[in-house]
């Protein structure tokens, strides 16, 4: 039993080892291959270069290679205008996906499939607003199902995520995250957005790759201007990106450049990603070896314990030796000194021999009775 322990826990120590490398999970500090202190300074030079104001520009950056991501002032809530219309959709690829709907079924006048396209490509208003419908009674209970795409505490959210439709670069990164990681959940989604605003925001600067992006662009009544973009760039190893602005001049085209930026960092990420895979690789069968030779040690163990076992077994019950003893000091009792073997025989000294066997001394005062009759006869 306890070789088999041994064994299903060296099993899962190998199995966790060979995960795949490419985690997906926030931290700036797991190590891989980004540098967040390069990172930073890219954009803030940027930023500086075109006097920006830094509080009103926010960036979510996942190299899906690694797995890593980074983030510059991830929390601030914006406006999300069309960005909603990606987990929006999601709600409603994944019920194809589970068997729930069709692309042809019918969802108040629409098929799946063009509210889809309508919505996703063509970031139609009103059919977005019909689709909210359909996913639940009211507009803030529909953002409540959105929360299942990320991985955020329920007190991250601001009261204006519920009433007003309002996102931070967190969370619509990892919205898009999951879109990436688990496409096969939702179908035809990033079909829909590689088709989106061609030749505009992250395509301006970018136009050899595939790009699904979505943007969201609104100006309120005091002519504050939201203007974002979120998407998933195919590179060699692709990235997800996400930017969203606030009263920023030349909004596309300063989302277009800072995606470049992103991109160009990326790309030359290739020497780096290498040493970092080799070492994981290292890392992994060093693992796997690790729990080999624990495996290997402990099903020695197990064997010395049961053959020390049968060992133990096999020896007689109780082993028992008749001997005079030395006196410690001064001569014996005269009546100890005198007591032989015949005397054993004697009725009342038959106590003292019990007490000397033990629990096996039937056995030998038998053989002692039969020696002393014998020598009786002789």
């Amino acid at each position: 039993m306890r070789r088999l322990i041994f064994g299903v826990l060296a099993l899962l120590l190998c199995l966790l080892t060979a995960l795949p490398t490419a985690v997906f999970a926030e931290g700036e500090d797991a190590g891989g291959v980004l540098d967040p202190a390069e990172l930073q300074a890219m954009l803030d030079a940027y930023i500086e270069q075109h006097h920006f104001d830094p509080e009103r520009i926010s960036v979510g950056f996942v190299y899906t290679a690694t797995g890593e991501s980074w983030y510059h002032n991830p929390d601030r809530w914006y406006y999300s205008a069309s960005m909603y219309k990606v987990p929006l959709m999601m709600i409603l690829a994944e019920k194809e996906y589970l068997g729930e709907l069709t692309r042809d079924s019918n969802l108040k006048g629409l098929t799946l499939g063009q509210a889809e396209e309508l919505i996703l490509t063509y970031s139609h208003n009103d059919y977005a607003h019909l689709m909210m419908s359909v996913v639940a009674d009211t507009e803030p209970n529909c953002r409540e199902y959105y929360k299942q795409y990320v991985d955020l505490p329920e007190d991250y959210y601001d009261p204006d995520f519920h009433d007003y439709s309002y996102f931070t670069a967190r969370f619509m990164t990892q919205v898009m995250t999951t879109l990436y990681t688990q496409s096969e959940r939702f179908p035809n989604v990033i079909d829909c957005l590689l088709n989106a605003q061609p030749g505009q925001y992250f395509r301006t600067r970018l136009p050899d790759y595939s790009i699904a992006q979505k943007y969201g662009s609104f100006q309120d009544y005091s002519a504050r201007n939201w203007n974002h973009t979120t998407g998933i760039i195919y590179l060699p190893n692709p990235i997800i990106l996400t930017v969203m602005t606030l009263d920023i001049p030349s909004p596309e085209q300063t989302i277009g450049e800072i995606a470049e930026l992103f991109a160009n960092y990326s790309l030359g990420l290739d020497g780096k990603l290498e040493q970092y895979r080799a070492s994981q690789e290292a890392e992994r069968l060093a693992a796997e070896e690790e729990a080999q030779r624990e495996a290997e040690e402990a099903a020695r163990r197990e064997a010395e314990q049961l053959a020390a076992q049968q060992e133990e077994a096999a020896q007689p019950a109780i082993g028992v030796t008749l001997s005079t003893p030395e006196p410690a000091s001064g001569a014996l009792p005269a009546e100890n000194a005198a007591l032989g073997l015949a005397d054993i025989a004697q009725p009342s000294n038959l106590p003292r021999v019990y007490v000397l066997l033990g629990a096996g001394g039937v056995f030998v005062i038998a053989v002692l009775l039969r020696l002393l009759l014998r020598g009786r006869r002789v």
